[in-house]
């Protein structure tokens, strides 16, 4: 059977929205709303978190950064220092003590119970003081300097001179032969040029007494600074 509504559009009865219609709307809107506000918590919130705990993990980054470079600055401060501290005590376990060596020189010199009679002209110490270390020459071992030393022999006669130089010899670098050491004015030293004496004519009327002189002259090498414990070297056996 077909009903057909004659009442005017105005006076019908109003129609609802059917429910599928509606079931579908409400869950459009909740499904944007939902991920709207999933967008704003994850990009406002979550995404924020994430920033603030990226930029203090970057600051603590740089922070230990800076901490690791004035570290390795300060050790490398302390291991400059260690190496000078190394260095001073080195040159000051090496170096030679030119008061105390002047004096045990010029003992040796002056000695009344000798067998020469010495006295010196010309006295030179090393400009290196025993504080570098200078290459050696010609293949020479390196040496803290030359100690050098001029003087003259007073004797009755000329024959006397081999003796009284040989004398002289050993009093400074020490009798190997009989005590097997060096002296201890010689344990500063690596080398000493060889024994020589010439006599040097008379040229003044005046008589001396002893009449003779005989000149010697001597170079001696120092050890240096970096040798710890070397051998010391013998002497060149004494003029007879």
């Amino acid at each position: 059977m077909i009903r057909v509504n004659l009442l005017p559009p105005e006076y019908r009865a109003a129609t609802g929205t059917p429910v599928g219609r509606f079931v579908a709307i409400v869950a459009g809107v909740v499904a944007v709303v939902g991920a709207s506000c999933w967008y704003t918590y994850t990009h406002f919130v979550q995404l924020q978190r994430a920033v603030d705990a990226r930029t203090l993990r970057e600051e603590e980054a740089t922070s230990k950064e800076r901490q690791k470079e004035r570290s390795l600055a300060l050790q490398r401060e302390i291991d400059e220092y260690d190496q000078r501290r190394r260095a001073i005590q080195a040159i000051n376990r090496n170096r030679i003590l030119w008061s105390r060596k002047l004096d045990q020189f010029f003992d040796i010199v002056a000695s009344r119970e000798s067998p020469y009679n010495a006295w010196l002209e010309e006295l030179e110490i090393p400009t290196q003081m025993a504080a570098n270390r200078r290459p050696g020459q010609m293949g020479a071992p390196a040496d803290g300097g030359e100690f050098r030393f001029a003087g003259f022999l007073a004797m009755q006669s000329p024959n006397e001179a081999p003796a009284q130089n040989s004398a002289f010899y050993r009093a400074v670098c020490g009798d190997h032969e009989r005590v097997g050491r060096a002296s201890e004015f010689f344990q500063d030293f690596v080398s000493i040029s060889n024994p020589t004496i010439d006599i040097v004519p008379q040229t003044s009327t005046e008589k001396l007494t002893p009449p003779i002189t005989g000149a010697f002259k001597y170079v001696l090498r120092t050890k240096p600074p970096a040798v710890e414990g070397a051998k010391r070297p013998a002497a060149a056996p004494a003029a007879k």
